[in-house]
């Protein structure tokens, strides 16, 4: 008989807090474990079918938020391992908090952000580059508009509206409900895995802060994927668009 996935885990409490004290998120970046919208998993029971451990997969992240991809691999190098890519980094960092030793497949799941964005999110937020091997006599306008990523979807869309729309509001974002002990290398290391980051203005004793970035577009899709993010226990970013003078 075929055992439970997810074993006797109560989920009934929902997601832990993220526990990310301010000195923890320092950690994090030194690691290189940012937090990211993809967690990836390993020490998984590498006894079960590939499509039913995706499917559980599944159903289990999908108490967590929007999953836009699974991947799993049954290649001696990668079996026991997957990468669930979520829609926002919130999700993702409650999926990674509350699933981190749960017993899956009666082994416990090993979680943590990936190092690296997926293609997913970068075609998402417009900073795919794919890799594509051009043979010689390829160099036309088909395999030029290739390069270029012609053929992909350049900017998110947001709740299925016009991106342009979406994220149209300016370069600079205020951001709100900091913690006291936040500082700007801190913010920094969070705010700069977006495209286009340049800088993160910290007004001393307000507990706010302005981050520019290059584009609106670049701006918007921060703001889209760390609203809410929950820095510390008690405390989620609130993010909008600055008010331009």
């Amino acid at each position: 008989q075929a055992s439970s996935p997810v074993g006797n885990w109560d989920l009934s409490a929902g997601p832990k807090p993220f526990h990310c004290a301010m000195a923890g998120l320092a950690k994090m970046g030194a690691m290189g474990n940012l937090p990211n919208q993809t967690i990836y998993i390993n020490g998984l029971n590498e006894k079960v079918n590939l499509e039913d451990l995706k499917a559980s997969l599944y159903e289990l992240c999908i108490a967590f938020g929007d999953v836009l991809d699974i991947v799993a691999e049954k290649t001696k190098r990668k079996k026991g391992q997957a990468f669930v890519v979520f829609y926002d980094i919130t999700s993702a960092t409650n999926a990674k908090t509350k699933l981190n030793g749960y017993p899956f497949y009666d082994k416990p799941m090993k979680v943590q952000y990936a190092r690296t964005k997926s293609d997913k999110v970068a075609v998402l937020d417009g900073t795919f580059k794919p890799k594509l091997k051009i043979t010689k006599g390829d160099e036309g306008p088909a395999a030029k508009k290739r390069k270029q990523g012609g053929d992909l979807p350049a900017y998110p869309r947001f709740g299925g509206q016009n991106p342009s729309r979406e994220v149209a509001g300016g370069k600079t974002l205020y951001i709100e409900n900091l913690p006291a002990e936040v500082n700007e290398h801190m913010l920094t290391m969070l705010f700069r895995q977006y495209q286009g980051f340049r800088e993160v203005r910290l007004i001393t004793g307000r507990q706010v802060a302005f981050v520019d970035y290059v584009l609106e577009h670049d701006a918007g899709v921060a703001m889209h994927g760390l609203q809410h993010f929950k820095i510390s226990p008690e405390k989620a970013l609130k993010i909008s668009f600055a008010k331009r003078e």
